[in-house]
């Protein structure tokens, strides 16, 4: 069983409730099953947990995520002292989209819908390098939960979604610096390609050659990378230089089409309405002119 936890790009977290705590004593954690999620932040001691057969001893300035539908509990092992934040959560998934594991690379700059599918992982478990601050801001968050106002608790979800974030990109960077980097430099060198190369059609020779790599592992690469093909990348980029023709010109979409080397604005509209959504000529209307 898949005990992480993730959030959608599209939704942030529920949040149930918000709270801290500090034992005088040597402490049990709770023996329980939840139908919500649970994330744990010590500040102070350390903390042990065990989530089915995995045990934990959470310390100073480390975090746990639990899941929700997994029996965890203590034993008498919290050190006296111990001062710790809890966040209780839900996340609700729309299930007609289907969530990929990586996001849209970030040089696409303008919305596509991709750009909101995917999940994010939560680090289950350990420190990071914005710990330092988390406390401060799980009491910022306890400070705000008290005060009654319109819109309170969703400014708590909201919140709590960017110290979640903060989490994903802290592990994130964590472990591109762990990783030989190999792949990543290939991708940083094919997405050099293709922006150089986005107002023409795709040449997957060319990129061979440029890659002096065979295209099988230059696609297989990319696509385990960045969750995506290499043409599919490549599009987003043509069609973010249709993007920016629209607004910072006037040229028409059969100006725009022949500047990005399609062969006829017939087909130009199909691959646009197929990555935007919408064809070019509703899209403009978008724009102040």
């Amino acid at each position: 069983m898949d005990r992480n936890i993730y959030l959608t790009a599209d939704r942030f977290p529920l949040i149930r409730d918000i709270g801290s705590n500090r034992t005088q004593d040597w402490y049990s954690h709770p023996d329980r099953m939840l139908d919500y999620d649970v994330f744990l932040f010590v500040a102070k001691g350390s903390m042990q947990v065990t989530e089915e057969e995995n045990d934990y001893v959470v310390g100073e300035n480390e975090h746990l995520f639990l899941k929700k539908g997994v029996h965890h509990w203590g034993r008498p092992e919290t050190l006296p002292g111990t001062t710790w934040y809890w966040i209780h959560f839900t996340t609700i998934v729309d299930e007609r989209i289907e969530y990929k594991r990586q996001s849209a690379i970030s040089e696409l700059d303008y919305y596509f819908p991709e750009h909101y599918q995917h999940v994010l992982q939560m680090p289950k478990f350990g420190t990071a390098a914005l710990h330092h601050t988390t406390e401060d801001r799980l009491k910022s968050l306890i400070e705000s939960s008290r005060k009654q106002r319109p819109n309170r608790m969703t400014e708590i979800c909201l919140h709590a979604y960017q110290l979640f974030l903060s989490l994903h990109h802290s592990a994130a960077n964590m472990d591109k610096a762990k990783m030989p980097g190999k792949a990543e430099a290939h991708v940083g060198r094919i997405m050099e390609y293709l922006s150089w190369h986005a107002e023409e059609e795709f040449d997957s020779k060319r990129l061979s050659e440029y890659m002096n790599l065979n295209y099988s592992h230059i696609s297989a690469t990319f696509a385990k990378t960045t969750g995506q093909t290499v043409i599919e990348a490549h599009t987003r980029l043509r069609m973010n230089k249709a993007l920016h023709l629209m607004r910072t010109t006037t040229l028409n979409i059969s100006e725009i089409s022949q500047r990005l080397g399609f062969q006829n604005p017939f087909y130009f509209t199909r691959v646009f309405k197929k990555v935007l959504g919408e064809s070019p000529s509703s899209y403009m209307n978008h724009f102040y002119r």
